[in-house]
């Protein structure tokens, strides 16, 4: 029995040591740089990291991107440092960042600052920037009565295939309790909620979870870890639907987007097209790639797991130490890049006191 059981424990150290050893890290970020959430890699390997402000009005750049291990704010200074401007010509809180096919950068701004309950009009909003000439493209408010002091506008994806410009489709996973989907049109503007504290976008009742091996229960009164409703999104390779999860939940959902991307298309059918995926690892972004393999961050686990197009899952990496809190992920050229910003460690989730211990890491792992 010793022997089957040291046998048991050295083949899963190999397991662990082979999974841990495709790990690569990209950056160290410390202070006074800011936690790091959103990142985009483009198709030469460029790399886009957001600093939002909801969680910790900081002063320093909201944008940048990694050059040579140093972070540079792109796409200048003037638009990612805090300003006196009108909302609109400045990134107050940029959270998802997401790059298209054509290495278009789609920059969603949450417009919410720590210690501040308004969002002003003009500071929630997508911006497209142009990687290459750094020229701005769109920038779309996002208007009220969409907008809203509770909606977190969390995540999104761009489909080029609906809409004469594209369709951004967002995650709202609620800095109050209201939980959305949010489709914007990009050629006019036009904005549209949709499944409105739907189950599919809500906080799953009752949910209890485990971070760095603490058991944690669920408490819009009282929370103790990063929560809400729908944040992670993906969108298939052909564009043709939509998935997303609830930061509180373990179900993946998804829709149709010939059925979202219309305008037209009643809240009641929207409702009913809505699919179970089935069960996933509890998480905060999500990533997916050109066969349709779909990457979630486990928080509970540590690690990062991939769900295959036939709906089986795989670890790709775990690390107990250093898995703290894995927020972003994107995935480019046969990788998953991630960042960790520690967020469950903030002074909200533990009675006033910051646990948080930079550097705060990024990292890149290889896809099998």
């Amino acid at each position: 029995m010793r022997k089957v059981f040291l046998s048991l424990v050295l083949t899963a150290n190999i397991f662990f040591a082979s999974a841990q050893s495709k790990v690569e890290v990209i950056t160290k970020i410390e202070a006074p740089n800011p936690d790091p959430s959103g990142i985009a890699v483009s198709s030469e390997n460029r790399v886009f990291l957001g600093f939002p402000r909801h969680a910790d009005n900081h002063k320093e750049f909201a944008l940048a991107e990694l050059v040579a291990g140093k972070l540079q704010p792109f796409p200048n200074k003037a638009f990612v440092y805090p300003s006196t401007k009108p909302y609109q010509d400045w990134l107050v809180s940029p959270h998802g960042i997401y790059i298209d096919k054509n290495d278009v950068l789609w920059v969603l701004d949450d417009g919410k600052r720590s210690g501040i309950k308004e969002i002003p009009e003009g500071a929630a909003k997508v911006v497209a920037i142009d990687i290459h000439s750094k020229k701005i493209l769109h920038s779309l408010r996002i208007p009220k009565p969409v907008l809203s002091d509770d909606s977190h506008f969390n995540d999104l994806r761009v489909d080029l295939s609906h809409g004469e410009k594209g369709t951004v489709y967002i995650a709202n996973s609620g800095f109050g309790e209201r939980y959305s989907l949010v489709i914007l049109d990009v050629a006019t503007g036009k904005a549209k909620e949709v499944l409105l504290n739907h189950p599919s976008t809500s906080p799953e009742p009752g949910f209890m979870g485990f971070l760095e091996g603490k058991p944690l229960v669920y408490d819009f009164k009282k929370q103790t870890f990063p929560s809400g409703g729908a944040d992670g999104i993906a969108l298939s390779p052909d564009q043709k639907t939509l998935y997303w999860t609830a930061i509180t939940g373990r179900k993946l959902y998804s829709i149709s987007t010939d059925i979202l991307s219309n305008f037209n298309t009643p809240e009641k059918e929207i409702e009913n097209t809505v699919q179970y995926e089935g069960e996933r690892p509890a998480c905060d972004g999500l990533a997916e790639d050109e066969q349709g393999n779909i990457y979630f961050g486990a928080f509970e686990q540590q690690s990062i797991i991939k769900r295959k197009k036939d709906g089986q899952y795989n670890l790709l990496s775990h690390d107990q130490e250093n898995y703290v809190w894995l927020d972003g992920l994107a995935y480019r050229n046969g990788y998953v890049y991630v960042t960790l910003g520690q967020w469950n460690r903030l002074p909200g989730f533990n009675e006033g006191k910051d646990l948080r211990k930079p550097p705060y890491w990024v990292v890149k792992i290889k896809s099998e």
